[in-house]
């Protein structure tokens, strides 16, 4: 597998580069460092609007549903450079939720919904997780029932993150009761805004928000159904392999290594430089070595895609190997800044403007986000060796 880049993207790299140093204001810095992506009107949906305006949410999609007709490499080198200089891309809507409409959609649900898409008009919240169907989410139980021409739907999703700034939820429901677990499913998109749906916020420790969501009785036409009743098993669990495949690309990794790195070389407070100690420099090689491997699980999941085919194995794999890799980085950044380390961002005195704070608060997420790793091993012994499931 050639991981060389061709001319077309070198010159897309290029592109992207110079589209970042010309937009990433010290002001948008601000306010991501302050609010997150949460503020909303702000610099960052002024950033998300030149985003669709270029059609960059679009680049990868064919140009028939309103895309730029470009390669899943272009795409993943985008990610990439903005995971790396810390800014908004394209979100798990545009990753995740978009190619399932396109591969198992109606032309309904395409006319009407990848076109907002492209534009940065419309975004979803994952409905996944239940407070009884998490990992085992074929146990869901969110019903939606027809009526007449609407769906009906009851339930209350759980962990829902980004539902309190998305326009719709991609919701998973059981609509067929009757049928064994896995048959029974589809996918409705639902309007936030609809009658009925209530959210109720979730503070984990790390600070990071996330949600639970209540639907009563809450109805959306017929037509807002993704693709055949009781198929919607498939279209998961095609949507979670690029959702994991998303989260892990490793811009942001480099981006750490990069500036431990510097802070390696740096005195501290007490004259020491971490780069004189023998052990600190095994672990940081190490690291390097490690972001190198992260970096090619990337390009090998972007080749998959290109060719027209969804990783399962390879993408469960980059998510334990990325997400463990990032738990140990913001370690190495901890025991390397000590006390410091731990300074916020609002602390004038923090290092980096508090980044590696962050990385250690919001680093534990991403095993679990996307899938648990626990699981994801289990994935991984099953489809990709041929092994038997714990437990069984």
């Amino acid at each position: 597998m050639d991981f060389d880049l061709d001319a077309g993207q070198l010159a897309w790299l290029a592109e992207v580069r110079e589209f970042l140093r010309c937009n990433v204001t010290d002001a948008l810095r601000a306010e991501l460092a302050e609010h997150n992506l949460e503020h909303p009107g702000g610099e960052v949906a002024a950033f998300r609007r030149t985003l669709g305006t270029k059609g960059w949410f679009g680049l990868n999609w064919p140009v028939e549903y309103g895309g730029l007709g470009l390669g899943a490499m272009h795409q993943h080198l985008l990610m990439r450079e903005f995971e790396y200089r810390g800014v908004p891309g394209p979100d798990l809507t545009v990753t995740s939720v978009a190619p399932m409409i396109m591969r198992h959609g109606t032309d309904q649900n395409k006319r009407e919904f990848l076109p907002s898409i492209a534009r940065g008009e419309m975004t979803c919240a994952l409905g996944y997780s239940e407070p009884d169907a998490g990992t085992d989410l074929a146990s869901l139980r969110t019903r939606a029932v027809r009526d007449g021409d609407e769906w009906v739907i009851n339930g209350a999703k759980i962990w829902n993150s980004g539902a309190q700034r998305s326009s719709h939820e991609w919701l998973c429901v059981r609509t067929d009761p009757q049928a064994p677990r896995h048959r029974g499913i589809s996918v409705i998109i639902v309007p936030v805004d609809s009658p009925g749906v209530r959210i109720r916020p979730l503070i984990a420790w790390s600070g990071y928000r996330t949600n639970e969501v209540f639907f009563d009785d809450v109805r959306v036409p017929v037509t807002n159904l993704v693709g055949e009743e009781n198929r919607g098993w498939s279209y998961v669990t095609g949507a979670r392999d690029l959702e994991r495949g998303a989260l892990t690309n490793a811009g942001d990794l480099r981006r750490a290594l990069d500036e431990l790195r510097v802070l390696a070389r740096t005195p501290r407070r007490d004259g020491t430089v971490p780069a004189d100690n023998p052990a600190f420099l095994r672990r940081l090689a190490q690291a390097e070595a490690d972001v190198e491997v992260a970096g090619l699980m990337g390009y090998e999941a972007a080749s998959m895609l290109a060719d027209g085919v969804i990783p399962t194995v390879e993408v469960s794999v980059e998510k334990v190997f990325s997400s463990e890799l990032r738990q140990r980085i913001a370690d190495l950044a901890i025991d390397l800044l000590g006390a410091e380390g731990l300074m916020a961002h609002r602390n004038p005195d923090a290092p980096l403007r508090g980044r590696f704070e962050r990385l250690y608060r919001f680093a534990p997420l991403m095993r679990f986000g996307g899938g648990t790793n626990e699981v994801l091993r289990d994935v991984i012994a099953q489809r990709g060796h041929a092994m038997p499931s714990y437990g069984r």
